[in-house]
């Protein structure tokens, strides 16, 4: 079960929980594909307001966005959206309830900003007194962990956490990293997604599907230089390239490294918005032969090769994804398992050393 779930069989373990608000978007359903909203009411939590992160409570907003929505559609509530808000702002908006649920579908990426979200609240919680209570999910990229650790410079609102890249972590034990005390309403951690496990609901407009959640790891650092990175198409963070590219060049380049049960095909496709909108671009589909164990590789292996074209990176950008210091060698092709090797061993220290006192769920 998930956090939502034990909830709503049993809202004894919400006892005197006063004006009550909760933190959501379309992801935040039962099995049954129940808003959580709509779920807690029907068991009787009294729901008095919502609020959503990035993308908007009814997630129709694209990256960077969150629309406005004064009523829920389906429950007539009062919304609020806390993205992007500075802290004073998600101050005055929790005060307002004396405890917030948060029902979020997180991905297990670092720079994925419902995390980021989450840390807001925690922290505007401990000037208001707001008792914050996250109804946990599964992480479905499972436990592992991968990628360079934040250092702390680099902390931003696609960093909030020094966790390594790829954290391992359910939303419930980030908040235990924020807040020891966090009270979280567990779930059960191994549960798949899927058939026989729990639906998918895209839980921002660019990942539609599994397969697109476990590459965007790495893909996403595709953001970092001046390629689509298939936003805008079918396809989002499964393309990958620009106008004027020699895209059978770039596919033989990448599949001559050893870079997992992974394959890339030349491309060419017209992104609709974000970069290069309306243009003709040349580049990558990538095809997972098999669900991919790991994808930062495939995504350093991505944006070095896309350089070794002509294409510009955005070192600053890169920085903040990574969250450690820019260097064009990070992104050598031939280099990228070695590298992420090397992140994937300090990743496990870390977690070994940092992450063990905020885990709900034994670990292996």
């Amino acid at each position: 079960m998930t956090g939502l779930e034990r909830l709503c069989s049993d809202p004894r373990l919400l006892p005197r929980p006063g004006r009550l608000g909760l933190l959501t978007h379309p992801a935040g359903v039962t099995r049954d594909l129940t808003p959580s909203a709509v779920a807690l009411l029907r068991a009787g939590v009294r729901l008095e307001r919502l609020y959503g992160p990035e993308h908007g409570i009814d997630g129709s907003g694209q990256a960077g966005e969150a629309p406005e929505v004064a009523t829920d559609r389906q429950t007539g509530l009062p919304t609020h959206s806390l993205y992007p808000k500075k802290a004073p702002e998600v101050e005055g908006l929790i005060a307002q309830v004396d405890t917030l649920l948060v029902d979020l579908q997180d991905v297990g990426a670092r720079f994925y900003t419902y995390t980021s979200t989450l840390v807001q609240v925690l922290e505007a919680a401990r000037q208001t007194g707001t008792r914050v209570v996250v109804l946990d999910r599964p992480n479905p990229l499972g436990s592992l962990v991968e990628g360079p650790v934040l250092e702390p410079r680099f902390r931003s609102f696609v960093g909030a956490l020094e966790v390594p890249l790829r954290h391992g972590l359910t939303l419930g034990e980030c908040a235990r990293l924020v807040s020891p005390e966090a009270h979280v309403i567990p779930c059960d951690p191994l549960e798949p997604f899927g058939y026989g496990g729990l639906p998918w609901v895209p839980p921002s407009p660019n990942l539609p599907d599994l397969e697109t959640a476990r590459l965007y790891v790495g893909t996403c650092l595709v953001e970092g230089s001046t390629a689509s990175e298939g936003r805008g198409t079918a396809l989002p963070f499964r393309l990958a390239g620009a106008p004027g590219l020699d895209a059978a060049a770039l596919a033989r380049r990448l599949n001559g490294l050893d870079l997992g049960p992974v394959r890339f095909r030349p491309a060419y496709f017209t992104p609709a918005l974000s970069k290069h909108a309306g243009q003709p671009c040349a580049g990558v589909q990538i095809h997972a032969l098999e669900p991919l164990a790991r994808a930062l590789p495939v995504g350093i292996a991505l944006v070095g090769a896309l350089a070794e074209q002509g294409l510009e990176l955005n070192p600053d950008w890169l920085q903040k994804l990574l969250g450690v210091p820019f260097a064009p060698e990070l992104f050598a092709p031939e280099r990228a398992l070695e590298r992420c090797h090397a992140w994937e061993l300090e990743a496990r220290r870390y977690a070994q050393e940092r992450l063990s006192g905020a885990w709900l769920y034994p670990r292996g």
